[in-house]
């Protein structure tokens, strides 16, 4: 999402717009209008003056109005945690009384509609008033001494348990472990939904950055291993370039060039994954030192060196990567 603040004419700016769009045929800007004075913004209706600016919450038409509600399975503070984060936005906001009370209004019925107690909602409006009162003396005292709130006494530190929520449970809970300095706050268990339900599209099995990976050769036994922080299918299209280009700094394309031999990009295997940059080079040594125990690469992989230089004391356990290894990857059987 962009927005652009265009102080030229109508015609300029249909021009600008379609220029942006022809860039290319996957991009697609749209365009905001403003309706007499008003422009939408995320979530503000600003509406412009000769003078001055005034906001106030935005929605859109097909805004459904439908939150958490009341008689769903989640806590009290969770629910009601939904209704003063709006109430608060509501504040926030609105800049003219007139729009604040309408907002209040509204946020009063929708919230009745969805099951919360009148009493409730009235009370955590009403009580909105105080909050933001004390909110705005804490923000003019910290404006006058920034060091003010250091002066007050720290609250006690909890630790805290995360659990799925249980209905009478869970609050009972919460108010025992209070009791030792433990807060809780509550996760969101095991549903039918989440356990049959994908929504989301399955990634493909060399979708992975962090690793330490092989790439075998279609005709002859050697082997490549490389590690990459990136996403592996940009780091495989690097050598695939290499390879077209026959970049002799890189081995796999030195490899191709003069064997003419075929690369198994498909089959990748994934050796080890690994956050930390140094770890997991170390870990790529290694791997390519329990292959090739002498100082000179030899013709056994496609790498053309070592990789990061490591103790001698980790030859004790070439062998048994070694074993690891073999167990993985066909061509060293």
């Amino acid at each position: 999402m962009t927005y652009i603040l265009w102080n030229g004419g109508s015609e300029k700016l249909d021009c600008f717009f379609w220029q942006l769009n022809y860039k290319h045929p996957r991009i697609e800007f749209t365009i905001e209008r403003e309706k007499n004075g008003v422009l939408p913004f995320l979530d503000l209706s600003i509406k412009r003056l000769p003078t001055k600016l005034i906001t106030k919450v935005y929605r859109k038409e097909t805004h459904t109005q439908r939150y958490i509600h009341w008689r769903s399975n989640q806590s009290k503070n969770c629910k009601l945690g939904v209704l003063k984060g709006l109430v608060h936005r509501a504040h926030l906001l609105c800049d003219i009384k007139e729009d604040l009370l309408n907002e209040l209004e509204l946020l009063r019925n929708v919230f009745i509609c969805n099951g919360y107690p009148r009493k409730l909602v009235e009370k955590t409006i009403n009580d909105s008033w105080k909050v933001e009162l004390k909110k705005q003396i804490y923000n003019e005292l910290e404006e006058a001494d920034p060091d003010h709130h250091e002066k007050e006494e720290k609250s006690e530190y909890f630790d805290t348990l995360h659990a799925p929520y249980i209905a009478g449970f869970s609050e009972k809970l919460a108010k025992d472990l209070k009791h030792i300095n433990v807060g809780i706050t509550f996760s969101k268990g095991r549903t039918f939904f989440n356990s049959f339900c994908r929504l989301k599209p399955p990634c493909a099995q060399d979708m992975r950055k962090n690793v330490i990976y092989c790439l075998n050769c279609k005709t002859c036994p050697q082997i490549y291993i490389g590690e990459t922080q990136q996403w592996f299918p940009s780091r495989r299209y690097q050598h695939q370039y290499a390879v077209k280009k026959k970049t002799q700094t890189n081995g796999i394309a030195q490899h191709v060039t003069k064997t003419k031999h075929q690369i198994d990009w498909e089959n990748t295997i994934f050796l080890d994954s690994e956050t930390h940059w140094r770890r997991r080079k170390i870990k790529e040594a290694l791997y390519i030192d329990s292959l090739n125990p002498g100082k000179q690469i030899s013709n056994k992989i496609m790498n053309l060196e070592k990789g990061f230089d490591i103790s001698g004391c980790w030859k004790e356990f070439s062998s048994d990567i070694r074993k690891m290894l073999s167990s993985k990857i066909p061509n060293l059987k």
